[in-house]
């Protein structure tokens, strides 16, 4: 494997970079863009060298270097320093940044927020148009319950609500905007994990990512068509999804308690509405980031022992990969 790392966007005082990791047998011309998860929050550095570390799916790395198929990981970012759309501009970025210099045959993937970033992206009408989108047990709807009704903690509540919204609400009005942050050494105590949670109990997803002060509540009492014009390229279930949508892969643990598997379950429903390509692979009896245990390389891995139908289902994600892959490609 080749691997280099690029700057591809110079913003606010940050070089945001894009990991790049390219087998020797790259000649198919094809490139995987995955967004890191983290609610659009975090991106973990590593405690040795600042590499930001957040949960790479090595069983999709390993899959993309046995097929040939280069794979880019780009920073963007970080919720609350920046808006929503900015965070959406560097997704757009990165990806226009894969399209010019490494290949015009694209996936877009993501992982749990990441995931929502691919979403998102490939709904963008200026956007290239990619092969297919990979989300991962994506928090992938904004509007859904669980981000607009108070009082729905993230598996424990907040010690002090009230003072962890206003440090968000503070983080928000700062100048120094982050792409990564340093991993925690008590995570119980971490308080961008804290801002995390307080954006689920307090239900003010939809308001840091666009704003706008009470957007969730009034999602919540009159509907999506509230949501202003110029903020609806963040709310693409709601506005972006088209029968023309590009092939899309729905991987999602029904055991999720961090993203609900209701929220691929939905998007299943709407693109095949829509008459859609879609396919939601249901891992049954997992949780959110099931397959970060360990080194998977589905290739070499017999698929033995209590893995076995978690492995199946990661090769069938694959294989759908390839078949659109294979079909776009000729």
């Amino acid at each position: 494997m080749e691997t280099y790392t690029h700057t591809f966007k110079e913003v606010d005082g940050l070089s945001l970079k894009i990991d790049v990791s390219k087998p020797k047998a790259a000649d198919n011309g094809l490139a995987l863009v995955h967004f890191h998860g983290g609610y659009l929050v975090l991106h973990l550095l590593s405690r040795a060298d600042s590499v930001k570390t957040t949960n790479p799916p090595y069983w999709l790395i390993n899959a993309c270097r046995t097929r040939g198929w280069t794979y880019a990981s780009p920073s963007y970012r970080l919720l609350p320093e920046a808006p929503g759309l900015d965070i959406l501009s560097d997704a757009l970025d990165a990806i226009r940044w894969v399209h010019k210099h490494i290949s015009r045959n694209i996936i877009i993937a993501g992982s749990s927020a990441g995931g929502y970033l691919a979403l998102a992206s490939a709904a963008n009408p200026t956007c290239p148009r990619p092969l297919a989108v990979l989300s991962n047990y994506g928090l992938l709807d904004p509007t859904g319950t669980r981000y607009v009704r108070p009082g729905q903690p993230l598996r424990a509540p907040v010690s002090d609500l009230p003072a962890t919204v206003g440090d968000v609400q503070a983080a928000m009005q700062s100048k120094k905007v982050l792409d990564g942050c340093p991993f925690p050494t008590n995570w119980p105590a971490d308080a961008r994990l804290n801002w995390v949670k307080a954006l689920h109990e307090a239900a003010i997803f939809p308001d840091v990512l666009t704003r706008v002060p009470g957007l969730a509540q009034q999602i919540l009492q009159c509907g999506v068509e509230v949501i202003p014009a110029e903020y609806r390229a963040l709310f693409p279930v709601s506005f972006g999804l088209t029968r023309n949508f590009p092939p899309t892969i729905l991987l999602h643990g029904d055991a999720d308690d961090l993203v609900g598997f209701e929220q691929s379950e939905l998007v299943a429903e709407k693109l095949r509405e829509l008459g859609a390509d879609v396919l939601l692979e249901r891992a049954v009896g997992q949780g959110h980031g099931f397959e970060h245990n360990g080194f998977i390389d589905l290739d070499t891995s017999d698929g033995n022992g209590d893995n076995k139908e978690m492995l199946e289902c990661l090769r069938r994600v694959v294989a759908a990969l390839e078949k659109v892959c294979t079909s776009a490609c000729g």
